[in-house]
């Protein structure tokens, strides 16, 4: 922990005008990074932050958002928000954590050493948009949350708690309490127990490890919510993607797939004796004994394949402790699906 920057300090004088209460400690780390700490013992049903909605900025959808976000942004000094805009991520660097870290931002060389099958590359085709600011974007994407009402909104104070895929966070919105002509708050709490002093952590989401590195630049080894995912393509078939959970099974919509795809003629004429409609319920189950070992096979070879890639990947990133760090989560999750089968169809071959 080091001391405030002046930017910090206005931010805290600027919330407490807005009417934000929390029991909480805005600290501040030598890399710019803040956290928060308690000031006092916290039980799982204190509130942790009590928000005006008029302290937040807010609209229906998170491009509006962004717009919202860059709009207040060129407005600087004049902006009602600027204390805040103050000490947002920025691209450049300065006193504030740096957006750079996403992988949005990267290089390309750097991009190129993550080794996960396409996983990232095709995210961040899907999430781009080069039609909005991109600082806005990145801070909407990093920081935004639903407040329930069908607004999105950044929340000042709130995007400044680290996250805890453990900790099962709430929050509500009471109408018209706290400050009086502040209209709705919005309230958290941590669902923890915490002692004075110590850090205060809130549960962004059920995300995994690809939706924490692009949206957030951080993973976690330990993410109980990881989930890593395949894109299976099967000649004369329709692609689809194969997903390992953190227990190491594999999602029901691919074994119904593959059982289908691998499936003899004979096996596929149940189909045709049973009323239109009702089919795919049948491949929720192994067709034969046959068909489940071609199923599994087919699967453990998918996954030993990109076991292989990603930790070829992994040894080759040990410079880049956040790439390597990513894959070796992926890698554990592939070691333990495969681990899984093996033990489940002992001697099978893939």
């Amino acid at each position: 922990m080091v001391a405030l920057t002046k930017s910090t300090t206005q931010f805290l004088a600027w919330t407490a005008s807005k009417g934000i209460e929390t029991p909480l400690d805005l600290n501040e780390r030598s890399d710019g990074s803040r956290y928060t700490t308690a000031k006092v013992d916290l039980d799982n049903t204190s509130d942790i932050l009590q928000i005006p909605i008029s302290a937040c900025i807010t609209s229906d959808s998170l491009d509006g958002l962004a717009e919202r976000l860059a709009y207040e942004r060129k407005l600087e000094s004049k902006s009602e928000f600027a204390p805040y805009m103050d000490v947002l991520p920025t691209l450049e660097g300065g006193d504030n954590p740096y957006l750079a870290t996403l992988p949005r931002f990267w290089e390309s060389k750097r991009l190129e050493r993550v080794a996960d099958s396409g996983q990232l590359e095709r995210r961040m085709m899907n999430d781009a948009r080069k039609d909005l600011d991109q600082w806005a974007l990145a801070c909407v994407d990093s920081r935004a949350n639903f407040l329930g009402d069908g607004r999105y909104a950044m929340t000042p104070w709130l995007d400044m708690i680290n996250h805890d895929a453990s900790i099962q966070t709430r929050a509500r919105i009471e109408e018209d309490k706290g400050f009086a002509g502040l209209g709705d708050i919005l309230q958290l709490q941590s669902g923890k127990n915490y002692a004075k002093g110590s850090e205060v952590f809130i549960s962004y989401g059920n995300l995994s490890n690809l939706d924490t590195l692009v949206d957030y630049g951080f993973v976690s080894d330990t993410n109980p919510c990881n989930t890593e995912t395949i894109a299976v393509r099967m000649m004369g078939q329709q692609p689809f993607t194969l997903t390992v959970y953190p227990d190491g099974s594999v999602d029901a919509g691919s074994k119904a797939t593959l059982r289908y795809n691998l499936a003899t003629p004979e096996e596929l004429e149940i189909f045709s004796t049973i009323e239109k409609g009702t089919g795919l319920g049948i491949l929720a189950k192994p067709l034969s004994d046959r068909n489940e070992l071609d199923v599994q096979s087919f699967i453990a070879s998918t996954i030993d394949e990109a076991l292989y890639e990603t930790k070829a990947g992994a040894a080759e990133a040990k410079d880049d402790e956040l790439i390597n760090m990513y894959l070796s989560a992926r890698q554990k999750q592939f070691e333990l699906a495969i681990e899984r089968i093996t033990h489940k169809f002992p001697g099978i071959e893939y």
